[in-house]
Formats: structure tokens, sequence, C-alpha cells
């Protein structure tokens, strides 16, 4: 198919995945022994592993959402432990600024959150 269309296999099948429907855990299934509901309720909430992992999940939509800027100063602060100056130093902005922003986009975060959004 790829020489046909003068593309690469990758994008072919880049192109093809784009189609895929995307899997959500809100899905509704219905299940003949368990009766009605979605993929969400099969995880158990007893399990710490299953927990982390749900956490995991709404942290990285979370910070998918964000502005470029605004993602690197999350991360740089909370997954790489680096200080408000240096972080300030790799977007060239003020250190004032970065803490400015830090608790915009922190506050944004939790309103997403406990909004639902």
């Amino acid at each position: 198919m790829a020489g046909e269309i003068g593309a690469s296999r990758e994008e072919v099948a880049a192109s093809i995945e784009a189609g895929a429907e995307v899997e959500s855990i809100y899905r509704p299934i219905n299940r003949e022994d368990e009766g009605n509901g979605c993929l969400m309720e099969q995880i158990p909430v007893e399990d710490p592993e299953g927990e982390r992992l749900l956490d995991r999940m709404v942290l990285a939509e979370l910070i998918r959402s964000l502005k470029e800027t605004e993602r690197r100063i999350i991360i740089g602060r909370y997954f790489e432990n680096k200080t408000q100056t240096a972080i300030a130093k790799e977007l060239a902005i003020s250190q004032v600024q970065v803490s400015r922003l830090e608790k915009k986009i922190l506050l944004q975060l939790r309103q997403k959150l406990v909004n639902g959004e």
C-alpha cells in the first residue's frame, strides 16, 4: 500500500492507527455474569497498585492538557526535582515568574481534577 501511494510504511501505519477508536475506561460493557457497567468499575478499589495506576493515568492526562511551558515547569519541579531557579534559566524567565506560574498551574490542575474537566 505504501508503494502505491508514495508514502513510507511508517506513515501508512500511523494513518491506519489514527483512525482506530480510542479506548475509554468509561466505555460501557455488558457482561452476562456481572451485568452492565464500564471498564473503570473493573479496577479493584482495594488494590493499591490499581489505585496508583489510575492516579498515574489521571495525572498524565492532566499534564498533557497543559501548554508546553506549563508542562516543562511542572515536570521539572515535580518529576525531575529541579529548583525554580534552574527552570527559570532553562525558560529564560525569572524565578519569580516560575513561582507565580507554578502556583497558577497547580490551581488550574486542582480545579480540573475537582470539576472533572
